[in-house]
C-alpha cells in the first residue's frame, strides 16, 4: 500500500474494506516481527486487525485473532485493564456477528462490570458497552430485556450527555430497532421518525447516522405497508449515501438492496432486477466473497432473475 492511499482507518471510512484489512494485516505482521507476539504494540495491532475483520464483514476471522489477543492481554496487562477491556468488547461483537449471541452476552456483561469499575457507571464508554449488550440481548431473543436496557441507556445518555448528543441519538435509533424486533412496528416507525428528525436537525441530513436512521425507517415503512413512502425514502437515502459515501460503500449497497426489495413488493420486478445487477457488480468490487450483504444481494438477485422473463418482461403469476 502506498502511503498516499491513507491510513487503514481512512480506508475503512472510504468503504475500501479489502484494502483496509490488508493494511492492518501488514501492520500486525510488521509489529510481530519487530516486537514479538505478546508485546503491547503487537497486541494493539492484533486488536485493530480483529476489529477490521468485523467491519469488513468477516467476523469469523476476527474471533480467533481476538481470542488469542485477549488471552495475551490478560497475561501481560491483567484482566481488569482498559486495554484488555477493549479487546474483550471487540471479541464480544465478533461473536455477536457470527451468531454466537449467548456467548456475546456473557462477554459484554463481563465488560460492562469492568467498565463500571474502571470508568464509572455514567462514563460514555460504559454506556456504549451497555448499548451493545442490549443489542446482544435482542439477538439472543431476550427481547424484553434488550428493550428495557435500550430504554435505560437512552435515559442515561440524555441525562449525562444531553438529548442532542450523537450517542443519545444513536440510542433513540436503537430503541426504535428494539420495538421493531418486538413486533411493535408502528411504534418503531414513530420512534424512527423522531430519531430522523432529531438527527437531521443536530447532525445534518447527509450525516452517516442520519442516513442510517432514514434507511431503517424506510424498511419499517415497508413492513407496515406504506410502500410509496418506503420507496421514496429508500430512493432518497440511496442517492445521498452514494453521493456522501460512494457507490461501493457497504451502507450504499445496503440501501440499494432495501430499495430493490420494496420495488419487488410493489410489482416493479424489472426495476428490482436492474438495481440488484448493478448492486451485485459493486459488491464484487468492494466486499469479500463471504460478506453477509454480498451473499444476501446474490440471493435476492437469483430470486429476481427467476421472477422476470428472459425478455425483461415481468412474469405473471
Amino acid at each position: 500500500m502506498n502511503e498516499d492511499d491513507g491510513s487503514p482507518a481512512d480506508l475503512v471510512r472510504a468503504g475500501r474494506y479489502t484494502e483496509a484489512v490488508q493494511a492492518y494485516e501488514m501492520r500486525y505482521e510488521r509489529s510481530e516481527q519487530h516486537y514479538g507476539a505478546v508485546h503491547p504494540i503487537t497486541l494493539t495491532a492484533a486488536n485493530d486487525l480483529g476489529h477490521s475483520y468485523v467491519v469488513a464483514g468477516e467476523p469469523s476471522r476476527a474471533v480467533g485473532v481476538l481470542t488469542r489477543t485477549l488471552a495475551a492481554r490478560r497475561q501481560i496487562s491483567g484482566p481488569r485493564h482498559l486495554e484488555t477491556l477493549t479487546v474483550l468488547v471487540n471479541l464480544a461483537m465478533a461473536l455477536l456477528y457470527t451468531g454466537q449471541a449467548t456467548t456475546a452476552v456473557r462477554r459484554l456483561e463481563e465488560a460492562s462490570e469492568i467498565s463500571r469499575e474502571l470508568r464509572g457507571s455514567d462514563a460514555p464508554e460504559t454506556l456504549t458497552i451497555l448499548s451493545n449488550l442490549a443489542e446482544a440481548y435482542l439477538a439472543a431473543d431476550r427481547i424484553c430485556v434488550g428493550l428495557e436496557l435500550h430504554e435505560r441507556v437512552l435515559q442515561d445518555r440524555r441525562r449525562v450527555l444531553g438529548a442532542e448528543h450523537a450517542d443519545a441519538l444513536t440510542s433513540l435509533h436503537s430503541l426504535a430497532h428494539a420495538y421493531e424486533l418486538s413486533g411493535d412496528v408502528p411504534r418503531a416507525v414513530e420512534v424512527y421518525e423522531q430519531a430522523l428528525a432529531a438527527c437531521g436537525q443536530v447532525l445534518g441530513s447527509n450525516h452517516v447516522d442520519t442516513l442510517s436512521t432514514a434507511n431503517n425507517l424506510a424498511s419499517a415503512y415497508h413492513k407496515v405497508g406504506r410502500i410509496d413512502d418506503a420507496i421514496a425514502l429508500h430512493e432518497r437515502t440511496l442517492r445521498a449515501r452514494q453521493r456522501v459515501l460512494g457507490e461501493v460503500h457497504m451502507h450504499s449497497l445496503n440501501s440499494a438492496n432495501g430499495l430493490a426489495g420494496v420495488y419487488f413488493s410493489a410489482g416493479r420486478r424489472a426495476d428490482a432486477l436492474a438495481l440488484l445487477k448493478q448492486t451485485h457488480a459493486a459488491c464484487v468490487r468492494a466486499l469479500p466473497e463471504q460478506h453477509a450483504i454480498r451473499r444476501q444481494i446474490e440471493q435476492n438477485l437469483q430470486v429476481a432473475q427467476h421472477a422476470v422473463t428472459p425478455r425483461g418482461e415481468e412474469a405473471h403469476e
